[in-house]
């Protein structure tokens, strides 16, 4: 039986018709009785919210609720705000400015999220340490070579891929491809791994994506945002026919389970190496987590130094001249507290 997950990354704020195409995927799932993860931005569901879209908060809350940042892709972004900050103001400059995400979401759906979504690759050590601080226990979207599907513990989050894109899939459609493609997935995923499929609702509906005013870290006034281009009446039901043929194939199997975050989490915290564990290791306090060591890990450990060598930041909102390299070094100073996830014995 392999594990998948289904993950949306529900940003667009300025395309008013993206809303639909929440609505629509929401629902789509439900009917398959598939629970999605939504990876929210607040400035979205606030803006939902103004437009009196009660009908898309209320499909979106049938699934699990997800944290994608609380203005995404605004600059600046985390990496480009905290690349000169200690871990220690780092981690502050996150908690003030996402906490009104989680408040957002938390009195929106009565529920605390559960994972947190990096927009693009805007994480840093800081972002994670932030997000676990505040009650998140999941981190999806790493990008790191070598644990793809195979879930570890880092910076004292679970940590897991995304794996597969239903836009790719349906931008580039071709009978069983899909298939093919999800089935090379499951043939790679180990015993214990995850599968994780995910998908920006907004691109059902768009040419492009939203964000394109924020391009090379441009501080474009509010009042000159735009929503994104959007598509044909013909494309976007081409695209849904796509979509609902992947999704009846997924349900056709009987060897997936589906789960979410909370699941997978749930389902690996009996040895976790959490935030508070790293605490303890260290004899710091709540609160402390800025002071957590900095240095490079051996050979030896699950994840030593080396593993950081192919990391960059190279996502659409950066200025040009932007490297991260400050942000990578403590990143790699910060492997230690890398770990494999085991399965809970009691499940296995």
């Amino acid at each position: 039986m392999t594990d998948v997950i289904i993950s949306f990354d529900s940003e667009d704020y300025l395309t008013p018709e993206a809303a639909d195409a929440e609505k629509w995927w929401a629902e789509e799932l439900h009917k398959r009785g598939l629970r999605g993860c939504f990876q929210l931005v607040g400035e979205m569901i606030r803006s939902l919210q103004a437009a009196g879209r009660q009908d898309v908060i209320d499909a979106i809350a049938k699934h699990e609720i997800d944290c994608h940042t609380d203005f995404h892709s605004k600059p600046p972004t985390h990496p480009e705000a905290v690349q000169d900050m200690s871990l220690s103001k780092g981690i502050e400059y996150v908690l003030k400015t996402e906490a009104p995400c989680l408040s957002t979401l938390a009195t929106t759906f009565g529920q605390w999220p559960t994972s947190y979504c990096s927009p693009g690759d805007s994480w840093t050590p800081a972002t994670l340490l932030a997000m676990c601080r505040m009650g998140l226990r999941v981190f999806c979207n790493d990008k790191l070579h070598g644990f793809q599907r195979t879930p570890y513990w880092y910076c004292g989050l679970l940590v897991t891929s995304y794996d597969l894109d239903f836009q790719y899939c349906y931008e580039n459609h071709e009978d069983g491809a899909f298939e093919a493609k999800f089935q090379k997935l499951v043939d790679e995923t180990p015993d214990d791994g995850v599968i994780v499929l995910f998908t920006h609702p907004t691109r059902l509906v768009t040419t492009q994506f939203w964000d394109q005013v924020f391009k090379d870290g441009a501080r474009t006034p509010r009042d000159q945002w735009h929503g994104a281009p959007l598509r044909t009446d013909k494309e976007i039901a081409q695209i849904k026919s796509h979509c609902q043929g992947y999704l009846d194939y997924l349900v056709s199997r009987d060897d997936l389970r589906f789960i979410d975050f909370a699941t997978l989490y749930n389902e690996r915290a009996s040895k976790r190496r959490d935030l508070y564990q790293l605490l303890i290791e260290q004899g710091l306090k709540p609160g402390e987590e800025g002071q957590l060591d900095l240095r490079e890990s051996s050979a030896e450990e699950y994840m030593p130094s080396q593993t950081f060598d192919g990391m960059d930041y190279s996502w659409l909102p950066y200025p040009p001249e932007f490297t991260g390299d400050k942000l990578i070094d403590q990143a790699r100073k910060l492997a230690w507290t890398a770990a494999p996830a085991e399965v809970n014995k009691l499940i296995q």
